[in-house]
């Protein structure tokens, strides 16, 4: 008996009758054998469907078994498909529920899509979102780097020790040249990229780090500052050019544009959509939740 009840067959059997049992229970005509058949049509276009489908994989059409095989193959879809809605196997089930949810969405965004901006729409839209097209700033700059890791507890006093004498170097006299006898690769410790030129906010985040991009954003023109903090240790930094980040005309990027113009218009479609739909639906909350709910507002209020 007990090596009965651990073959994995028995579990199957059992799992089979129940959904089966399942069925019968929602279904009016259950497995009598009396209810009407249904019919599923196969159209010329689920078949041309199915051959595109098989030629954009297999570079050729289908034989015919090959076609033969994908209809039976969609003919058991259709079928398995039917079934499990009859069952109410789509009920409760969070992935489909996003996916047809997804596709409601995709509907309102398909419509939107077919509107077309004008030189005016992209124009306004440009004036009001200037942040999100203006080009990165872009930095010149030089830089000593001190090695936490090697030099422990006095990278940081090294590096103020550096600091002054590089900012006394920088202080010149009519006709001299600022640090004309340092050279600053020789100072501090190793590192790969301690110059650059023009370089972008993006381009220094991917080299350098997000801290010491922070640092880098407030330091003045021209002279020595630090020590800047980064992933890799201490750095003095003596920032040569900023230039500024500008918004470019519109015809230099009409089709970026465009397309953040067609991207929002898809969004508002979407929620207009939703609160249209939403109207339709009174929502009643079980008395637990709306008693959580106002406790929390209460507390965050006090906050």
């Amino acid at each position: 008996m007990t090596k009965i009840l651990r073959e994995p067959l028995l579990y199957f059997l059992l799992l089979g009758a129940a959904m089966f049992g399942t069925y019968q229970l929602v279904s009016d005509a259950g497995f009598s054998g009396n209810q009407p058949l249904e019919e599923i049509v196969i159209t010329e276009g689920h078949i041309d469907a199915l051959i595109l489908g098989f030629e954009r994989v297999w570079q050729r059409p289908p034989t015919a078994q090959e076609l033969d095989g994908l209809l039976q193959a969609h003919i058991r879809e259709e079928v398995m498909y039917r079934e499990a809605l009859a069952m109410g196997l789509d009920r409760d089930d969070t992935i489909i529920r996003q996916r047809l949810q997804q596709k409601l969405a995709f509907l309102t965004e398909d419509i939107a899509s077919l509107a077309e901006p004008t030189e005016g729409e992209l124009e306004a839209f440009l004036a009001t979102n200037q942040e999100r097209f203006r080009e990165q700033t872009r930095f010149s700059f030089e830089q000593v780097y001190f090695n936490v890791s090697q030099r422990g507890r006095s990278a940081e006093a090294d590096a103020e020790l550096q600091l002054a004498d590089l900012r006394k170097s920088n202080t010149t006299g009519p006709g001299e040249d600022s640090n004309s006898s340092i050279d600053t690769a020789l100072l501090g410790d190793q590192l790969l990229l301690s110059q650059f030129s023009k370089a972008y906010e993006r381009e220094i985040l991917r080299a350098m780090g997000s801290q010491f991009l922070g640092g880098l954003q407030s330091l003045p023109v021209g002279s020595w500052q630090g020590p800047i903090e980064s992933g890799l240790g201490l750095h003095l930094v003596k920032l040569s050019e900023r230039i500024e980040g500008i918004v470019p005309p519109l015809d230099d990027i009409r089709d970026l544009v465009s397309q953040d113009w067609m991207s929002a218009k898809r969004e508002e479609a979407n929620e207009a959509f939703y609160t249209a739909l939403r109207e339709r639906y009174i929502v009643t909350l079980a008395e637990s939740t709306v008693s959580d709910l106002s406790n929390v507002t209460a507390s965050s209020r006090k906050d």
